[in-house]
């Protein structure tokens, strides 16, 4: 693997595009915009270079350069938003899919094609672990447009025969994200903590999700890509191992030296039940141990400490 293209310069995508650089791999991303300085950023010895602009109309610039794997970590709206404007929400997620797709089977169909898509969108709540066998059942807008994703980056791989996959990642934290955002559960703990406010609970804090460290998942992404292997079309990214928002709470609380009020929130379908995903297919192509939750947010402590946050988000 030396060739890659992100298309989304968020959260995922921005950590991804450091990580390769970092292993060696050239690197392009594709956005909009730039919000966390991707630009500014050491990328060790690989190389990042960064687009302005639509990706599905800047792909056939970056195909030209043998590109490895396409990995679109953009497309749509939030969770939360989703529910406002569903149809936006589908539209925006889908064009970019099929366009991609479209893309790379008239330009270079070899290059392999990575959706990030949802595990805690897609599935259903659970007290046993989610397969990827499980069927979909979404429960917002985001969650259906992340499922259709799915079943478009299957039909190109069966009809056409792209190499196309789709990842089910589940929460991944790591740094905090901006609050008008309404995503990230770790990141709006750690946002109370640093300034006194209460914390919003959606529903009654016992249910439990699957959190990831951002570095885990960078690690399990690009080890995936870098294995060699023919990759299923469909593959679970987490750690295994459910955690409360209460556990949430306590162990950010604990890293922060904080104590964390909380206020009640609208509950919503999301907001009650159990899921944490089966990792037996991602053991079974890469090796692979994350971190658990307190050590997670411990990391994340620390680099907050060490990068002063509130003065840039």
């Amino acid at each position: 693997m030396k060739q890659i293209t992100l298309i989304g310069a968020g959260f995922l995508g921005s950590a991804l595009a450091l990580g390769a650089a970092r292993r060696g791999w050239d690197t392009t991303v594709i956005g909009r915009s730039d919000p966390f300085a991707i630009q500014n950023t050491d990328p060790g010895p690989g190389e990042i270079r960064l687009l302005t602009g639509d990706g599905v109309e800047l792909l056939p610039e970056t195909l030209q350069q043998d590109v490895d794997a396409i990995i679109i970590t953009a497309g749509g709206h939030f969770p939360l938003p989703s529910a406002a404007a569903p149809a936006a929400d589908a539209i925006g997620t889908l064009s970019l899919v099929i366009g991609l797709c479209e893309t790379v089977r008239s330009l270079s169909p070899q290059t392999k094609i990575v959706f990030l898509s949802s595990a805690g969108a897609v599935y259903a709540p659970s007290d046993e672990l989610k397969y990827e066998s499980d069927p979909g059942e979404p429960t917002s807008p985001y969650g259906m447009s992340r499922r259709v994703g799915e079943e478009y980056m299957e039909y190109y791989r069966r009809v056409h025969g792209l190499s196309t996959h789709s990842l089910r990642c589940v929460n991944v934290y790591g740094r905090l994200l901006p609050r008008s955002r309404g995503q990230g559960v770790v990141s709006a703990a750690f946002w109370s903590a640093l300034t006194g406010k209460p914390f919003t609970l959606h529903g009654d804090g016992r249910q439990t999700r699957d959190f990831i460290h951002v570095d885990d998942f960078v690690t399990a992404t690009l080890n995936l890509l870098e294995s060699g292997r023919d990759l299923p079309g469909t593959i679970n990214v987490g750690t295994g191992v459910g955690s409360s928002i209460a556990n949430v709470l306590d162990a950010v609380g604990a890293a922060t030296g904080s104590t964390i009020a909380t206020a009640p929130g609208p509950s919503a379908h999301t907001d009650t039940g159990n899921l944490a995903v089966d990792l037996s297919l991602l053991r079974n192509i890469i090796e692979f141990e994350p971190l658990d939750l307190d050590a997670g947010i411990k990391l994340m402590a620390r680099e907050i400490a060490a990068c002063g946050p509130l003065e840039s988000l």
